[in-house]
C-alpha cells in the first residue's frame, strides 16, 4: 500500500453504490467516452462496450468484462445522456480532467517533455552528453501504451547522495489549489520505496511516499500547493537507490484523482540522428536528420500531417515541408525528415501535428548546431574557459579551461587532518580522467570551510547580506595546512589556483587579506612555478579592491581575477558597467596596478554570464532571481556573448570564462540545473542554444591571438578590434547601434581575405554590412597593424 497516498484498486467502490453506477454504465456507455463510463461506474479502468479493452488501457488489468447492450434508437440516447447528467450529479461522480503533464507523460514518444539528471553537479560527475540520461525507453513492460521509463542508477551514480532526477516540464499551478499527483509505478522487489514532489524551482509543496510492489499499480496523492513565486511547478521523482524501478501514466491534474489520460490527442515528440551523442551537435558535412514518434490517445483521427520548418539563427527558414503520419491506436508511429548537409550556425526546427480539421494537435522543437570539424587541443596558450561540461562538448568547441571547485575544503578534509581526494570517489575520478583524455587544463578554486574549521565571524561583512551573516573565518594555520595538502599532491596536473570565490560577497579586504597572503605562501612553498589568481571583484568603485591594493595584496597576486558582469539591463556590453564597457574597467585596473606596482599584472575574467530565457516556445518558466544579468532572448545572448569577449580580449584580459558554458555547479539540486531560464549555452533537452555555436567560431577565429593594444576607429557606436595570429591577422566588427542602422563596411581588395559572418558562415567581400553580429575578417599573411591601417582607412 502507499505511504502518503493510497493505492487505487479496481472496483475500490462501497457496496451500497455499486449498482447505481452500473445501471449509470449501462446507460450510457453507447453514447460517452469511455473516461466518463469508467468514472460512472466507479472503477480505474473499464472496457468498452464495442471493444476487449478499453483504448487508453491496452495494457490494462482487467480483461473478459461483459459487454453492455447499446442503445438502438436516438431518442434513447438522448434519454441515456439526460440521465447520466441526472445520475452523475446525484453520485458525485466527475469525467476524467485534464491532464496538467502535456508532453511525454506516458514515454510514447522517447525523451519528450521530460529529463533525467543527477541531483548535484553534473559539471564534475557528467562526462557524457549534454544531457546524461540514466533512465531508459523500456518495451518490455508498461502500464499504458508500450513503453514505461526504467530508473536505474548506473555507475558510478548509485551511491546515496549522487541520484538522479526523473522531472517534466514546467506546468502552470494556483496557489491554495488542490492537485493530484498520480502515476503507474512497480518494483524490482516488494516494498521498493519510491517518492514523488511537486514543487517549484526554490521550494516544496510535500513529498509522496509509496511502497512498491513487483506488479504495475496506481499510486496517487493530494498537495495544496502553498507560497509560489514562479506560478509554475513540476513534479520531481528520484530514482530509487535499491535497483531498478518502472513508472508510467504520471499525471498532474486539479482537484481529485481521475482516471489517467495523456495531455494531448496526439503526443509528438522530436529527436536527431545526433541525440545521445554531443546532443544534436553537428560537424559540417554530417547529414542531418529529424525523427518525429506520434502516439495517439485513440480519440484523435489515425492520419496526422506533419508540417516541419527549420529556422536559423538570422531568422531564416533555410528547410521547410510535409509529410503524413498514420498513428495506430495505442501505438507509436516514426517519420523520418531528412534535412541532408546542413550549413555552420544554430538552428531550431519546429514539427506540427496536424489534424485533417486544420487543427494543430500538437508541436514540438528541437534546436541543433553545426560547427567546424575537427577541432583539436592546440599548443598555443588558450584564452577560452567555462564552468561546465561535458569536456567532449568544451573540446569540440574549442574550449580549453574548466574553472571548478573539485578541490574546495570541505570535500578534501572532510575531518582535521582526514583527507578525502577526488581519486578515492569515482565520479570525481571521472572528471580527472576526463580532463587529460581532453586535454583541458583546470583552475581549481581553493574555497569554503568544514564546520571544524570554522572560527569567528567575519568582522565587516561584505555586499552579499544573506553570506556574510552566515559566514566563519576558517582557521588560519588550518587553512595553510589545506592549501599545501591540495598544491603538493596536484602540482604536476594543476598549475594555477584561484583563492576563494569572490570574498568580496562576504568579508572585507581586512579580512581577505591573511588568507590570500598564507595561500600565497603555502602554494609556493609546494611548487615555486604555480600561479595565484586572486581578487574576484565585480566593480572598479568597490571599497574592497582599493583597500585591497593598499594593504599590499598584489605582492601575493600572480594573476587578477575580475567578475565582469555588469548591468545586462543597462544596455549592450559596451555601455553594461553604467555607460562604460569592459575596456574602461580594464583601463581602471591598469592605472591601478601601475600605481602599485604592477603595471603588467595579468587580467582574467573568471566569471561573466547572462540569464536567458528558452529558446522553446513551449518552455514556460519562471524568472531568475539575479534579474540584472538577464537578456530577453537567445539571439541577444549569443551576439552579447561575443561582443564581450571581443572588449574584453581586445582590451589586454587574458582569459575569459563563460559561466555557465553549459551546466552549472551552482548548488546541489537538479531544480539549478534543468530550470529552463539559466546562464546556459544548451536547452533544457540539453541541445545547443545558439550562443554555443558562436562560441565555437570565436574560439576558432581567435585562439591564442594577440590584440592590437587599441580599437579601430570606424565611427560612432561601431566597433573593430584586431588580433595578430600566426603570420596573419583577424579583425570582428560590429554596430550596436540601438536603431538598428547598418553601415557597410569597404574592405581592402587583397587576395586571400575571408570574411564570414557569428556563425561562421562565408560573407561576400566588397562592402560588408556591419550589424549587431559582428563579422570577422581574416588577412593571411598581413600583420594586425597593416589591417588596421586598411580597415580604419575605409569609409
Amino acid at each position: 500500500m502507499a505511504s502518503g497516498g493510497r493505492l487505487n484498486a479496481p472496483f475500490a467502490v462501497p457496496w451500497e453504490r455499486r449498482a447505481s453506477r452500473r445501471l449509470a454504465g449501462l446507460v450510457v456507455a453507447p453514447v460517452w467516452p469511455c473516461a466518463v463510463r469508467r468514472r460512472a461506474l466507479g472503477c480505474r479502468c473499464w472496457p468498452s462496450p464495442w471493444k476487449a479493452r478499453c483504448p487508453s488501457r491496452a495494457n490494462g488489468p482487467l480483461k473478459g468484462v461483459r459487454r453492455m447492450p447499446e442503445p438502438r434508437s436516438a431518442v434513447l440516447r438522448l434519454a441515456a445522456a439526460l440521465l447520466w447528467v441526472l445520475l452523475a450529479a446525484g453520485l458525485g461522480g466527475a469525467a476524467s480532467a485534464a491532464n496538467l503533464i502535456l508532453d511525454g507523460s506516458s514515454f510514447e514518444t522517447g525523451y519528450d517533455g521530460f529529463s533525467c539528471l543527477l541531483s548535484y553537479s553534473w559539471s564534475k560527475h557528467g562526462l557524457a552528453a549534454p544531457a546524461p540520461r540514466q533512465g531508459a525507453i523500456d518495451a518490455s513492460t508498461s502500464a499504458h501504451g508500450r513503453h514505461s521509463l526504467r530508473l536505474e542508477h548506473e555507475p558510478p551514480f548509485g551511491r546515496k547522495g549522487f541520484t538522479p532526477w526523473c522531472t517534466f516540464r514546467w506546468i502552470p499551478v494556483t496557489e491554495g489549489q488542490r492537485y493530484t499527483v498520480s502515476l503507474y509505478a512497480r518494483g524490482s522487489h516488494e516494498g521498493q520505496a519510491l517518492t514523488v514532489s511537486v514543487s517549484d524551482a526554490w521550494q516544496d509543496w510535500g513529498w509522496s511516499h509509496f511502497s512498491l510492489s513487483t506488479d504495475w499499480r496506481r499510486y496517487n496523492h493530494e498537495i495544496t500547493v502553498g507560497a509560489t513565486e514562479a506560478g509554475y511547478a513540476w513534479v520531481l521523482i528520484p530514482f530509487p537507490e535499491d535497483g531498478p524501478a518502472w513508472i508510467d501514466a504520471v499525471q498532474l491534474e486539479t482537484g481529485g484523482l481521475t482516471d489517467y489520460a495523456p495531455g494531448r490527442p496526439i503526443d509528438l515528440g522530436l529527436r536527431s540522428n545526433r541525440a545521445g551523442k554531443c546532443e544534436n551537435l553537428f560537424r559540417v558535412g554530417d547529414e542531418v536528420s529529424l525523427t518525429a514518434t506520434l502516439f495517439g490517445r485513440g480519440d484523435a483521427d489515425p492520419e496526422v500531417l506533419l508540417r516541419y520548418s527549420v529556422e536559423d539563427y538570422f531568422g531564416r527558414i533555410p528547410y521547410r515541408g510535409e509529410a503524413r503520419a498514420v498513428v495506430p491506436s495505442g501505438a507509436a508511429a516514426s517519420v523520418e525528415l531528412p534535412l541532408g548537409a546542413v550549413p555552420r550556425g544554430a538552428y531550431k526546427a519546429t514539427v506540427e501535428a496536424v489534424a485533417s480539421t486544420g487543427e494543430v494537435l500538437d508541436f514540438e522543437e528541437l534546436a541543433f548546431g553545426v560547427i567546424a570539424p575537427g577541432r583539436k587541443a592546440s599548443t598555443v596558450e588558450s584564452q577560452f574557459g567555462t564552468h561546465g561540461f561535458p569536456h567532449s562538448v568544451l573540446e569540440e568547441c574549442g574550449v580549453r579551461w574548466v574553472r571548478t571547485y573539485l578541490l574546495a575544503w570541505p570535500a578534501v578534509e572532510p575531518e582535521r587532518g582526514r583527507f578525502s581526494w577526488p581519486e578515492e570517489r569515482a565520479e570525481d575520478r571521472l572528471f580527472l580522467d576526463s580532463l587529460a583524455r581532453h586535454k583541458l587544463d583546470a583552475l581549481p578554486v581553493l574555497q569554503g570551510t568544514p564546520e571544524w574549521a570554522r572560527t569567528q565571524t567575519p568582522a565587516h561583512g561584505g555586499w552579499a547580506k544573506d553570506q556574510s551573516e552566515g559566514a566563519k573565518l576558517p582557521d588560519l594555520e588550518a587553512w595553510r595546512a589545506y592549501v599545501s595538502a591540495v598544491v603538493s599532491r596536484y602540482k604536476d596536473r594543476f598549475h594555477c589556483w584561484e583563492v576563494m570565490n569572490e570574498p568580496t560577497a562576504w568579508m572585507n579586504a581586512e579580512d581577505y587579506l591573511p588568507f590570500l597572503r598564507v595561500a600565497y605562501e603555502a602554494a609556493k612553498a609546494a611548487d615555486p612555478d604555480c600561479r595565484i589568481v586572486a581578487g574576484d571583484t565585480a566593480w572598479k568603485n568597490t571599497p574592497f579592491l582599493q583597500e585591497l591594493l593598499d594593504a599590499g595584496a598584489l605582492q601575493y597576486i600572480d594573476v587578477f581575477s575580475g567578475h565582469f558582469y555588469g548591468v545586462a539591463q543597462a544596455g549592450p556590453p559596451e555601455v553594461k558597467f553604467g555607460g562604460e564597457g569592459a575596456d574602461a574597467i580594464v583601463a581602471f585596473l591598469r592605472d591601478a596596478f601601475e600605481r602599485h606596482g604592477k603595471p603588467q599584472l595579468e587580467i582574467w575574467n573568471t566569471e561573466e554570464g547572462t540569464y536567458v530565457p528558452s529558446w522553446y516556445r513551449k518552455e514556460i518558466m519562471p524568472k531568475s532571481r539575479e534579474p540584472w544579468h538577464r537578456v530577453p532572448d537567445v539571439r541577444r545572448q549569443a551576439r552579447d556573448m561575443v561582443r564581450s569577449h571581443l572588449i574584453e580580449l581586445g582590451a589586454g584580459i587574458r582569459k575569459v570564462f563563460w559561466f555557465y558554458e553549459l551546466y552549472s555547479e551552482q548548488g546541489s539540486d537538479a531544480r539549478w540545473i534543468i530550470r529552463p531560464e539559466g546562464m546556459y549555452a544548451i536547452e533544457w533537452d540539453g541541445a545547443p542554444r545558439p550562443a554555443l555555436v558562436a562560441y565555437s567560431v570565436l574560439t576558432e577565429k581567435l585562439e591564442g591571438a594577440e590584440p592590437l593594444g587599441r580599437e579601430v576607429d570606424l565611427g560612432e557606436k561601431l566597433h573593430c578590434y584586431v588580433f595578430a595570429r600566426g603570420v596573419g591577422s583577424v579583425a570582428a566588427a560590429w554596430s550596436w547601434d540601438a536603431g538598428a542602422r547598418q553601415v557597410a563596411l569597404k574592405l581592402p581588395d587583397r587576395p586571400g581575405l575571408r570574411v564570414s559572418d557569428m556563425m561562421g558562415n562565408p560573407v561576400p567581400n566588397g562592402a560588408v554590412p556591419l550589424t549587431g553580429d559582428p563579422v570577422y575578417i581574416e588577412a593571411p599573411g598581413l600583420s594586425a597593424e597593416a589591417l588596421a591601417a586598411e580597415l580604419g582607412a575605409r569609409e
